[in-house]
């Protein structure tokens, strides 16, 4: 019988083999770090280096976009079906809503990859949990200048957990709230801006109507977040005569038909809109028939969180650039 050496017939793992199999014990040591970060503090040199490390291998939260001189960007984070925005320019962060808490560490992760530590101005457009939920944990995490909410007839204030809980996070950290009304200006660059566009009445039945309507203009290219606004209050901001004609529109109330009304999306004039909804949601959000409307106003794109996952734009105060997690076309 003819012997035959097993060992002559073992093959050597590959050069490939070896990096996929170090990149993939990097990324599980990572995804730990992530878990350790996101449920606790962790030293912020091992957090850098971490954070490094992600970035070379790229296997952090996508896109990842670094700002060039006079640069800024918004980012459209996918909270699922909630909202979640930030506005990153050359000295300032500025967090707008967060998401709900089953997204719990999605904002915390996106926020430290891009190596923040400090959010300048934190802004809940209005307390449903889908908005701002996930906030109490963002605010025990990272340095906050200031919390903008908007101010509510007394029988609208939550009395749930969420609410009180976001409440004496605020008190024990020290973070000053401001309630904030239209008319209200917040300088960010010498060239960046935030205007608070409404609430404009303080007598809405529906919190939805209460919501922070924020433009951010940068140069010549301006992002409008509208919060949960719906047909009611978009049309009192129509009839007010303030400027609301955005390049960028997050759309209102997730894509909901009571919201982006005719006449709305026709004062605004995007150019992009970006819908911020879960994927399969109970909803249907965004809905149709407010597709065909932000299309009849002249929106050449529109983005959603539930097809593209993380929207980021950048822009240098003249042009816009769009970057996304997945590529994925919303169809009508």
């Amino acid at each position: 019988m003819k012997s035959t050496n097993l060992n002559h017939h073992k093959r050597k793992p590959s050069t490939k083999l070896i990096i996929t199999t170090i990149k993939n014990t990097t990324r599980f040591v990572l995804l730990v770090l992530a878990m350790i970060v996101g449920v606790g503090e962790i030293s912020s040199g091992v957090l850098t280096k971490s954070t490094e490390i992600a970035r070379a291998l790229d296997c952090g939260p996508k896109p990842y976009v670094e700002l060039a001189e006079g640069e800024s960007s918004v980012s459209f984070i996918d909270v699922g079906q909630g909202d979640c925005e930030l506005i990153r320019t050359a000295n300032h962060n500025v967090l707008i809503d967060s998401g709900d808490r089953d997204m719990a560490g999605v904002v915390i992760n996106f926020l430290r990859y891009l190596g923040i530590t400090k959010l300048d101005m934190v802004i809940i457009t209005h307390p449903h949990d889908d908005h701002y939920a996930e906030m109490t944990d963002v605010l025990e995490r990272f340095a906050v200048g200031q919390v903008i909410m908007p101010q509510l007839p007394e029988d609208m204030v939550p009395v749930d957990y969420n609410y009180i809980n976001l409440m004496r996070t605020l008190e024990k950290r020290e973070i000053p709230i401001r309630y904030t009304k239209a008319g209200e200006c917040f300088a960010l660059e010498e060239d960046c801006r935030i205007d608070v566009m409404s609430p404009i009445y303080d007598d809405y039945e529906d919190m939805n109507n209460f919501s922070i309507v924020a433009r951010f203009v940068h140069g010549e290219r301006s992002f409008l977040f509208t919060g949960d606004l719906e047909r009611m209050g978009e049309l009192d901001l129509v009839e007010s005569g303030v400027e609301i004609k955005s390049d960028v529109l997050k759309v209102p109330h997730h894509g909901s038909a009571n919201s982006s009304s005719e006449e709305f999306l026709r004062a605004v004039s995007p150019e992009i809109a970006v819908v911020s909804a879960g994927s399969d949601n109970g909803f249907q959000h965004p809905r149709t028939a407010v597709l065909y409307r932000l299309k009849d106003a002249g929106c050449s794109t529109t983005y959603s969180t539930s097809n593209n996952g993380n929207v980021v734009i950048v822009t240098n105060g003249m042009d816009l650039r769009v970057e996304f997690e997945k590529n994925h076309a919303l169809e009508l």
